[in-house]
């Protein structure tokens, strides 16, 4: 059982941002995230203008292991790879990470799992799951 208390959490959303189900505790805490903004130039002349700054991708690694235990890890991980994929069957719009007082609402722009350790039969008992979202459509937020 994976205690709840300050970790950080992942929930799927639906079309309008809303949450859909539980939300998920990672195993472990991230050790870190990451967060772009895009910049826009247009070229004036011979020079360039700064037109507009928009919020970019937002990238987190979140580590699960099941290494004690001798299973598969991927039976943690399969149900957040599948909380996420809309061809999984659910209709999930995107995704909230909450941790503390970090927050970010976006749409799964893409999912990594990177295998770290195997027992002597090939199984793998520990990953490393990245999540990158792209920010959460402006005409789809909700009004505060």
């Amino acid at each position: 059982m994976i205690a709840t208390e300050n970790k950080a959490k992942l929930s799927m959303l639906d079309a309008e941002g809303k949450p859909i189900g539980a939300p998920i505790p990672v195993q472990f805490n991230p050790d870190k995230y990451s967060k772009s903004w895009n910049l826009t130039w247009q070229e004036i002349g011979q020079t360039l203008q700064w037109t507009k700054t928009a919020p970019g991708d937002f990238t987190v690694t979140v580590k699960f292991d099941s290494y004690e235990q001798r299973k598969d890890v991927t039976r943690m991980t399969k149900k957040i790879r599948e909380m996420l994929d809309p061809s999984a069957g659910r209709k999930p719009m995107g995704c909230l990470f909450q941790w503390g007082k970090a927050v970010f609402k976006g749409v799964v722009k893409s999912i990594k799992e990177d295998y770290t350790l195997f027992l002597p039969d090939g199984t793998p008992v520990r990953s490393e799951l990245t999540l990158t979202l792209q920010p959460w459509p402006r005409e789809l937020q909700i009004p505060r």
